[in-house]
């Protein structure tokens, strides 16, 4: 006769079920944070180096944006085909590849973080641009 196993685990946690961020609030979150990175290492540089809070903000701006281009070629064009390499020790089967493939063939989605990402610091070094602009006038 098979024993019963009397300690089975129980799933004590709730499911809490999330609505999905919509694409504008998501974009403004990361435009959020960058910012909130990126205007108090700007303020600390110009402040000690005596130059101008714009153009240090801007040169900041290029070098993340840099960074999150080449994080988004990395997912998109060096990974494009999932024959050329397999990222998981899992079974692909043909539906899987070529779920894979309609995936991959929409490049730019705004619903891709690293999208959003590059369109917050296109943002940032628009509004960096703006901000001089206006300083300027004012000075």
């Amino acid at each position: 006769m098979k024993k019963n196993n009397t300690y089975k685990s129980v799933n004590t946690k709730a499911r809490v079920v999330t609505k999905p961020k919509s694409i504008p609030k998501s974009v403004g979150n990361k435009l959020a944070m960058l910012l909130g990175v990126i205007i108090p290492i700007a303020m600390l540089i110009s402040y000690s180096m005596n130059m101008n809070f714009f153009s240090i903000a801007r040169i900041l701006s290029i070098f993340v944006l840099v960074i999150s281009i080449a994080a988004y070629l990395k997912g998109e064009v060096i990974y494009a085909n999932p024959k050329a390499i397999q990222h998981d020790n899992s079974l692909t089967n043909k539906k899987n590849i070529e779920h894979k493939i309609i995936r991959k063939n929409s490049h730019f989605s705004l619903k891709k973080g690293t999208v959003q990402v590059v369109l917050s610091m296109l943002i940032i070094i628009l509004c960096t641009y703006l901000g001089q602009v206006i300083y300027k006038a004012i000075v």
